[in-house]
């Protein structure tokens, strides 16, 4: 979904249901970072181009979720109003740096991950 129309949609979610969308996206993520760390672990030398495929296209996937993330936060501060988007922020935040979405170098272990919902799974 382009982010006009994803924008337009958390606009006109329920405000229960706009609260639990960043956890829902959240649980997508960890699941894509553990998918991708299978996929590293079977191929550690990148020698699979399918494999180095569907790692790139996790994160491609990542990065939008990412900005959805954001752009819920923004939409949760303007329709709920600040309190609730600082505290959701906190939460983000905490995620973010428990599970980081950038690639690590090839020396670096990423962390195993949870549950999720699109992307190229093992």
């Amino acid at each position: 979904m382009d982010p006009h129309h994803l924008r337009l949609a958390l606009e006109q979610l329920p405000h229960d249901t706009l609260l639990t969308e960043i956890p829902t996206v959240q649980n997508a993520i960890a699941q894509l970072l553990r998918s991708n760390v299978e996929m590293r672990e079977f191929d550690p030398k990148g020698e699979d181009p399918d494999l180095v495929q569907a790692i790139a296209e996790n994160q491609d996937v990542l990065q939008r979720y990412e900005a959805r993330i954001d752009m819920t936060l923004e939409v949760i501060r303007q329709r709920i109003g600040e309190a609730a988007a600082r505290e959701m922020a906190s939460n983000v935040e905490a995620f973010r740096k428990q599970h980081p979405t950038t690639t690590p170098h090839a020396d670096e272990p990423m962390e195993e991950e949870n549950e999720g919902e699109q992307g190229v799974f093992l």
